[in-house]
């Protein structure tokens, strides 16, 4: 009777060493039935079954493709065409505009410097 529970763990993907642990983890001080003990915990932490294996896919089944827009005209294109979020034609500048010149980082002494008067302009009533 026993192993027939204890097989049905092993079924349903249990290692013998973790059934082991399962049974004799937290042990009351005196056991009145042993076989009767070991009964019990087979049954009541009968781990779940297995999932199903998942079912292949019908070969003929069309694949979703990910679609992307521009962020600043909301042309559409696949990922590959839109680097940093721009079509071509939002990345390029247009003729006769100044091209954009990077935002400047300021070094670390800068934001130190700013975070301490920020925090001098806080203290003053």
């Amino acid at each position: 009777m026993l192993e027939g529970l204890a097989a049905r763990w092993l079924e349903r993907g249990v290692g013998a060493d973790y059934l082991t642990r399962a049974l004799t983890a937290g042990l009351p001080p005196q056991v009145g039935s042993p076989v009767g003990f070991v009964r019990r915990r087979l049954t009541d932490k009968m781990p779940p079954r297995l999932p199903a294996a998942p079912q292949t896919p019908v070969t003929g089944t069309a694949v979703r493709r990910v679609m992307m827009e521009c962020t600043e005209c909301g042309v559409p294109g696949p990922p590959g065409a839109l680097p940093d979020g721009l079509c071509r034609a939002c990345r390029t500048p247009a003729p006769g505009t100044a091209p954009v010149t990077p935002v400047e980082v300021p070094a670390g002494r800068d934001v130190h410097a700013l975070v301490g008067s920020l925090r001098d302009l806080m203290r003053k009533p």
